[in-house]
């Protein structure tokens, strides 16, 4: 977990500096994260918009296959996947070991699930006080797959993580952001700091 928290702070950083994009960001995480679980893919969604039209925006991933990035652009909306989105953000964690026998899956298994060849899926939830900003997916391909509960707690550790620091790196914004509104309006300027 070490090293997830140090690659945590360096892409932060590079996100700081405009040396990274999110997508690149994304793409590190994902490559370190297929690593770990040693599953087939593993890619980054963001989940945008209000609940019951909300859509999932492919951001990127990796293919520990064929050791490439997937840069490939897919948006899942929710009006066309309603079983799944209201799984997966109910329990923050969707563990799905044969998605062909998956009832919450059999919308998408024409259109994704079996061109990609994913027969299991692990997927959790990134975010805080009940908002969820993105998604972390572990596919296997080839074949289904148990998933352990070392690897659930493992997948669980990574994204609370993730979601720990997006929320301080938020909560630091807004308050960066109110301090310098109140500077702007001179709004909490005391006497004693008017006098020369």
């Amino acid at each position: 977990m070490k090293a997830f928290m140090e690659l945590l702070a360096h892409l932060g950083v590079q996100l700081d500096a405009g040396t990274i994009t999110l997508q690149g960001a994304a793409l590190s995480m994902s490559e370190f994260v297929q690593g770990q679980m040693a599953c087939s893919r593993v890619s980054v969604w963001l989940l945008e918009g209000q609940a019951g039209r909300r859509q999932m925006r492919r951001l990127a991933g990796y293919d520990g296959v064929t050791r490439t990035p997937i840069t490939e652009p897919v948006v899942m909306h929710e009006a066309e996947f309603a079983a799944y989105f209201d799984a997966l953000t109910k329990k923050g964690l969707y563990v799905c070991p044969d998605t062909l026998a998956d009832p919450h899956l059999a919308a998408m298994r024409e259109s994704y699930l079996l061109p990609r060849d994913i027969r299991a899926s692990l997927d959790a939830t990134i975010g805080a006080n009940g908002a969820t900003w993105a998604v972390f997916c572990c596919a296997q391909q080839g074949g289904t797959r148990e998933w352990t509960p070392q690897e659930l707690r493992l997948l669980r550790r990574f994204t609370d993580a993730i979601s720990v620091r997006r929320a301080r790196r938020r909560r630091r914004e807004a308050e960066a952001l109110t301090l310098m509104q109140r500077l702007m309006t001179g709004e909490g300027l005391t006497a004693d700091n008017n006098t020369p």
